[in-house]
């Protein structure tokens, strides 16, 4: 100690305002009442506990009450007492949730609780007027009263409220603690009761989504600590934004809901769900939140389940995030895939295999012997003028014999030949077709596959991640297929590549003329009928005219 130096003792009693001001830590209504039903949930019986939530809007008051084992004098006294808490692994660990969330909620509530077993029924009233003005820390007023038989149980009755209560407000709270208290509900004998009066409350019911069968894998994962991270995940039979991704429980009490964890969300993924289990990862005093910096979570991140966003590590690290969504894209793509039918991708090919018999510049790449310059003239230069044959197709569709097994597998024995499409490059003839599938590499869009006997197969790339994102699955297909063909003709001339985006366009816009005049032709040979038929019953009137005329 220095010379001359002393110590006085000070008064660090919290100011009173302190009790209010806990209150407005941005809760929700679901996230205040959920801090009132951790506490009866703590306090549920051997067989369970009932919970009634009443939305009185005529009273202007919300009540929430539960048939628990209630709380004793010691704890009673207690209960106002701001982060007392003697609880250890169990929802309300804090001390600080019944009084943040009835302060955020309203300004005056009345706690009346009975303790099973006891003759006697504990009030505790907090009026925030009342209490900043006269109230004293250490002389708050309890009253006892005697408790009628076998009563027990805690009841909070809120007023003065800061919220305004709505008749639709039941059915998200419904909603929402079926989500949160699944578990509970599902298995603990839990049952919370919704309602705008207690007498037509109504039960929160878990929502269950259906998953795609054998899909659904249990895990479990043991800490350093030794302490167990479980859960499971599987594919939805039905894909949702906003009911995929993984609810995040911490003792059976949802802390946060269909979370992306470790992963960006895509329409490729929007199958995945799950639920994690995260006992040992501590949460903030509002229960709303993981605290992801701790040295439990960031281990089951970093050895277990991986992280590809880059959020919670700092960096990328592969794990079982990676095998799920993997899962998710494969099975997303091939539904894709297999909805297309054959009608829809033979269109897709007539489309683009007419239009290139049409292109004068496809005709120039697919015959370039026929489309040589003339020899030079006397100024030295070159005449481009083309020998053009009448019937050069580009592509052409030709009968091709089957294969024995082909031949074995067709009932009847007589049936139409097969035909296959064929497109000339390079004076060169070739088997031509496309396919929608998975090539399980994200950052191509398509593969152009040339076999020695002459076959060109082009792959659109259903693990691509713009091809998640399209609605209109054949303009998709014929666009990049247009452009595998342009690059197809580019590469054989050896031309620069700025030629395929021009061939590509070209390409596009033709098929799209072609779709055109389709659809014109039909109207016309509607109006055809159309006018034919107004034909012939002219024809008809005028016979009839003509027989019975003076």
């Amino acid at each position: 100690m220095e010379k001359n130096q002393k110590t006085e003792t000070i008064d660090i009693t919290p100011d009173k305002s302190i009790y209010h001001k806990i209150g407005e830590a941005n809760y929700s209504i679901s996230d205040a009442l959920a801090e009132l039903v951790d506490n009866s949930i703590d306090a549920a019986n051997e067989d369970g506990v009932e919970i009634f939530i009443v939305l009185d809007k005529k009273g202007e008051k919300i009540i929430v009450e539960d048939n628990g084992q209630g709380m004793s004098k010691e704890i009673a006294s207690k209960s106002l007492v701001l982060a007392y808490s003697k609880k250890h692994d169990a929802l309300g660990e804090f001390g600080l949730g019944l009084k943040s969330a009835c302060t955020s909620l309203g300004t005056i509530f009345v706690i009346t609780s009975t303790p099973k077993g006891s003759e006697e029924k504990y009030t505790l009233e907090y009026n925030k007027e009342q209490f900043l003005q006269s109230s004293d820390w250490h002389k708050y007023p309890l009253t006892i009263i005697k408790a009628p038989k076998n009563e027990h149980g805690t009841k909070i009755e809120i007023s003065s409220l800061k919220i305004k209560l709505y008749d639709a407000l039941v059915t998200r709270l419904k909603e929402d603690l079926a989500k949160r208290y699944g578990p509970y509900i599902e298995h603990n004998n839990v049952v919370i009761k919704v309602g705008l009066r207690r007498e037509t409350a109504k039960p929160c019911v878990p929502s269950e989504n259906k998953l795609v069968p054998d899909s659904k894998k249990d895990f479990s994962y043991m800490l350093s600590k030794g302490s167990t991270i479980t859960g499971w995940y599987g594919l939805l039979e039905v894909g949702s934004q906003k009911q995929s991704g993984f609810n995040l429980f911490r003792r059976g009490r949802l802390i946060r809901a269909s979370e992306k964890l470790g992963y960006n969300y895509h329409p490729h993924l929007m199958s995945v769900a799950g639920e994690i289990n995260l006992d040992s990862v501590p949460v903030t005093h509002n229960k709303r939140e993981f605290i992801i910096e701790s040295s439990e979570f960031k281990e089951f991140i970093e050895k277990f389940w991986g992280d590809q966003t880059e959020k919670y590590l700092g960096y990328k690290v592969k794990g079982k995030i990676d095998e799920i969504t993997k899962t998710a894209r494969d099975r997303s793509s091939q539904e894709k895939a297999d909805s297309m039918p054959v009608e829809r991708k033979e269109t897709i090919k007539n489309n683009l295999l007419n239009a290139l018999n049409r292109l004068d510049e496809f005709k120039e790449l697919a015959y370039p012997d026929l489309y040589q310059p003339k020899k030079r003239s006397a100024t030295g230069k070159e005449d481009f003028k083309e020998t053009r044959e009448t019937d050069l197709r580009v592509a052409k569709e030709e009968e091709v014999p089957l294969t024995k097994e082909e031949r074995d597998q067709r009932t009847p024995k007589k049936t139409q030949p097969k035909t296959a499409k064929f497109i000339m490059v390079g004076g060169k003839k070739f088997k031509f077709d496309f396919f929608l599938r998975n090539l399980g590499n994200d950052t191509i869009d398509k593969e152009t596959i040339i076999n020695q006997e002459n076959v060109i197969e082009i792959y659109i790339n259903t693990g691509f991640k713009g091809y998640g994102l399209t609605k209109d699955t054949d303009f998709y297909s014929t666009f990049h297929i247009a452009e595998a063909i342009a690059e197809l003709y580019v590469k054989e001339a050896n031309q620069k590549v700025e030629r395929i985006f021009e061939l590509r366009n070209s390409l596009i816009y033709e098929v799209a003329s072609l779709i055109y005049e389709e659809e014109e032709y039909k109207r016309l040979e509607k109006t055809e009928k159309e006018l034919a038929a107004v034909t012939d019953k002219k024809r008809e009137l005028e016979e009839k005219r003509a027989r019975t005329s003076l």
